[in-house]
Protein backbone atom coordinates (compact mmCIF):
# COMPACT_ATOMS: atom_id res chain seq x y z
CA UNK A 1 0.00 0.00 0.00
CA UNK A 2 1.39 3.36 -1.01
CA UNK A 3 1.63 6.00 1.65
CA UNK A 4 0.80 9.32 0.01
CA UNK A 5 -2.09 11.77 -0.22
CA UNK A 6 -4.16 11.98 -3.35
CA UNK A 7 -4.84 15.40 -4.87
CA UNK A 8 -8.32 16.49 -3.82
CA UNK A 9 -10.29 19.69 -4.21
CA UNK A 10 -12.38 20.98 -1.31
CA UNK A 11 -15.30 21.82 -3.61
CA UNK A 12 -15.79 18.22 -4.74
CA UNK A 13 -18.95 16.55 -3.41
CA UNK A 14 -18.67 13.26 -1.56
CA UNK A 15 -19.76 11.43 -4.73
CA UNK A 16 -17.18 13.29 -6.83
CA UNK A 17 -14.48 12.51 -4.28
CA UNK A 18 -15.40 8.82 -4.38
CA UNK A 19 -15.30 8.84 -8.20
CA UNK A 20 -11.89 10.53 -8.19
CA UNK A 21 -10.57 7.99 -5.68
CA UNK A 22 -11.81 5.22 -7.98
CA UNK A 23 -9.85 6.80 -10.85
CA UNK A 24 -6.68 7.13 -8.76
CA UNK A 25 -7.00 3.49 -7.66
CA UNK A 26 -7.63 2.28 -11.21
CA UNK A 27 -4.57 4.14 -12.53
CA UNK A 28 -2.48 2.61 -9.74
CA UNK A 29 -3.80 -0.83 -10.70
CA UNK A 30 -2.76 -0.26 -14.31
CA UNK A 31 0.80 0.27 -13.11
CA UNK A 32 0.96 -2.16 -10.19
CA UNK A 33 -1.27 -5.18 -10.95
CA UNK A 34 0.14 -8.02 -12.99
CA UNK A 35 -3.19 -8.26 -14.83
CA UNK A 36 -3.52 -4.50 -15.26
CA UNK A 37 -6.95 -2.90 -15.25
CA UNK A 38 -9.99 -3.01 -17.50
CA UNK A 39 -9.54 -0.47 -20.32
CA UNK A 40 -13.25 0.40 -20.48
CA UNK A 41 -13.23 1.14 -16.75
CA UNK A 42 -10.36 3.61 -17.22
CA UNK A 43 -12.18 5.36 -20.09
CA UNK A 44 -15.39 5.56 -18.05
CA UNK A 45 -13.58 6.90 -14.97
CA UNK A 46 -11.60 9.38 -17.06
CA UNK A 47 -14.78 10.72 -18.66
CA UNK A 48 -16.21 11.18 -15.17
CA UNK A 49 -12.97 12.96 -14.19
CA UNK A 50 -13.57 15.39 -17.06
CA UNK A 51 -17.17 15.98 -15.88
CA UNK A 52 -16.00 16.70 -12.33
CA UNK A 53 -13.12 18.90 -13.54
CA UNK A 54 -14.22 20.44 -16.86
CA UNK A 55 -11.35 22.97 -17.03
CA UNK A 56 -8.35 21.57 -18.94
CA UNK A 57 -5.99 23.53 -16.69
CA UNK A 58 -7.51 21.83 -13.62
CA UNK A 59 -7.25 18.41 -15.27
CA UNK A 60 -3.59 18.95 -16.07
CA UNK A 61 -2.87 20.21 -12.55
CA UNK A 62 -4.51 17.16 -10.96
CA UNK A 63 -2.56 14.84 -13.27
CA UNK A 64 0.70 16.66 -12.47
CA UNK A 65 -0.01 16.52 -8.74
CA UNK A 66 -0.91 12.83 -8.90
CA UNK A 67 2.16 12.05 -11.01
CA UNK A 68 4.47 13.96 -8.66
CA UNK A 69 3.39 11.84 -5.68
CA UNK A 70 2.90 8.48 -7.41
CA UNK A 71 4.97 8.57 -10.63
CA UNK A 72 1.79 7.47 -12.47
CA UNK A 73 0.08 9.49 -15.20
CA UNK A 74 -3.71 9.64 -15.36
CA UNK A 75 -3.65 10.99 -18.92
CA UNK A 76 -1.14 8.43 -20.26
CA UNK A 77 -3.19 5.65 -18.71
CA UNK A 78 -6.31 7.03 -20.40
CA UNK A 79 -4.46 7.20 -23.74
CA UNK A 80 -3.36 3.58 -23.37
CA UNK A 81 -6.94 2.56 -22.55
CA UNK A 82 -8.40 4.32 -25.59
CA UNK A 83 -5.82 2.66 -27.85
CA UNK A 84 -6.03 -0.76 -26.18
CA UNK A 85 -6.28 -3.83 -28.37
CA UNK A 86 -6.98 -6.02 -25.34
CA UNK A 87 -9.60 -5.95 -22.57
CA UNK A 88 -7.06 -4.97 -19.90
CA UNK A 89 -4.18 -2.53 -20.01
CA UNK A 90 -0.93 -2.62 -18.11
CA UNK A 91 1.37 0.36 -17.86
Amino acid sequence: MNNYSYPIFPDWSKEELMDMMALYNAVESAYENANGVNAEKIVKLYNRFREINPAKMEQKQIDRDFQSISDYSIYRTFQAATNAKTKNIRM
